[in-house]
């Protein structure tokens, strides 16, 4: 399973290479795609009621959520905690640097360039998704983390669409966040599958495993008389 996450996560570097140099050397193709797009979804749109999503994607937000991940990691598994900030950092430092190699400038140029990827989705995605991992790791019910899994990908949608219609990004900026976002988790899906969780309430490295009886052969060899 190993080898396959290995070969996910360098497919997703390849994708994120590919589709910067893309967002960097056909930016007249890209945009003889997306500026009739967001001319028709922005034609007498009111976008001001999408400004409360700006809520989901709120620094505050992130940063306590992620340090809630990072106490019930270094809880359970001191790894854990180190693979959940080291996954924010990749996201964030992966962004920036695609960010300053494209230089792509946004729909509306009072938000300067760096749109592509945005760091805005780039962060909701990652923080989302160590979420879904965290409940897959801590066993929690097919159900649950499935369920989480559908308000991961909403939310982060939602604050992709909300970048859009206010003129920070192109939806191709969303894409490349989410090939940024894949390439980020898969990194935290090796350590979290490496390490199984070990609840301190429950048998830890076969310390309660019961020992079986070895039972002690006392017969006696007596030595056979030569008659």
């Amino acid at each position: 399973m190993r080898s396959n996450w290995i070969r996910a996560w360098l497919a997703a570097v390849a994708l994120v290479v590919a589709a910067a140099a893309v967002a960097r050397d056909r930016v007249s193709w890209l945009l003889t795609v997306e500026e009739p797009v967001l001319e028709w979804l922005l034609d007498g749109t009111d976008t001001s009621r999408w400004e409360a999503a700006s809520v989901i994607s709120s620094p505050a937000l992130l940063i306590a959520g992620t340090l809630l991940l990072v106490m019930i990691g270094l809880w359970l598994d001191w790894r854990i905690a180190v693979a959940v900030v080291v996954t924010s950092i990749i996201g964030t430092v992966t962004t920036l640097l695609v960010q300053n190699v494209v230089g792509r400038v946004a729909p509306n140029p009072d938000f300067g360039t760096g749109s592509f990827p945005s760091i805005e989705v780039t962060q909701t995605g990652v923080f989302w998704g160590l979420v879904v991992l965290m409940c897959w790791w801590l066993r929690l019910p097919r159900l649950v983390w499935h369920i989480v899994i559908e308000v991961a990908v909403v939310l982060t949608i939602v604050v992709a669409i909300r970048q859009i219609l206010s003129g920070e990004i192109w939806p191709s900026d969303a894409v490349g966040s989410a090939l940024v976002i894949a390439l980020a988790l898969i990194s935290a899906a090796l350590v979290f599958e490496a390490n199984p969780v070990e609840f301190p309430w429950g048998p830890k490295n076969g310390k309660n495993k019961p020992k079986k009886n070895k039972e002690r052969n006392s017969t006696a060899i007596v030595p056979s008389s030569s008659s």
